[in-house]
């Protein structure tokens, strides 16, 4: 299947807890043509602008944060699919390749942060057509132990309440025999990035690494009650591990 370029718009939608927790919807995407993405391999381009300074933003306004200038976070409406991207600028737009084989909404966030250290997390939505069928969205439950290939994650049963930091303690192990060597992903043990059941509200943070070899500790604020997806990618052998689990947060 050929190509595609999509040129997309949008306002801040959410919420970001990126890094030391900061955000800012000084930043959005901007808007050339507006179309629906046909499935398939995809390569997407955008625009970033910055309102404050009332211009566009390219790589050289940019520092990296955390081994990159910028990250692209997409999934469906159903939390099902997931990507975590690295866009390159390429003279006058932003682009990342990506595969899109199933149909229906999905919620788009670029995130990094401005030369003059501010963070911010700018969002808009696609529709993906003519793909495999759309996911159904279910309810997620409490699901703390996941698998990618032969590598488990176990979170903690801690207790989480909307509104106050939580600490998770994680640990890795695997169902071959081999024990698990984790390596930094993107300058961190891992990535953990998390949305609400509704999908427009996005928290992405870096946890610490805990007492033992292959545990850490996820520190995180849930903003608000009911269930959260949760994506956890890591490196173990030199292999990237995304996890999906949830979580529900209690009034």
């Amino acid at each position: 299947m050929d190509k595609i370029i999509v040129i997309f718009t949008t306002l801040f939608l959410g919420l970001l807890s990126f890094a030391d927790q900061g955000h800012s919807s000084r930043v959005e995407i901007k808007a050339e043509t507006q179309a629906s993405i046909i499935a398939g391999q995809v390569t997407y381009a955008f625009k970033l602008f910055d309102n404050e300074q009332n211009r566009e933003i390219t790589d050289q306004d940019l520092n990296e944060s955390h081994t990159k200038k910028l990250h692209f976070i997409i999934y469906d409406a159903a939390l099902k699919e997931f990507s975590h991207l690295h866009p390159s600028f390429n003279n006058s737009n932003w682009q990342t390749d990506i595969n899109l084989p199933t149909n229906g909404q999905y919620f788009i966030w670029t995130q990094g942060e401005l030369i003059d250290g501010t963070e911010f997390s700018a969002s808009t939505k696609a529709q993906v057509i003519n793909g495999l069928t759309e996911n159904q969205k279910l309810p997620l439950g409490d699901v703390r132990l996941g698998l990618d290939k032969q590598t488990i994650i176990d979170l903690a049963k801690t207790k989480i309440k909307a509104g106050k930091m939580v600490m998770l303690n994680f640990r890795v192990s695997r169902n071959d025999g081999l024990g698990p060597i984790m390596t930094p992903y993107l300058g961190a043990l891992a990535h953990v990035i998390a949305t609400p059941l509704a999908g427009n509200e996005l928290i992405h943070v870096h946890p610490m690494n805990g007492n033992a070899p292959n545990t850490g500790m996820i520190h995180a604020t849930f903003p608000k009650e009911g269930e959260y997806r949760l994506w956890v990618q890591f490196n173990d052998r030199d292999e990237l591990k995304t996890i999906p689990l949830s979580v529900i947060v209690y009034k």
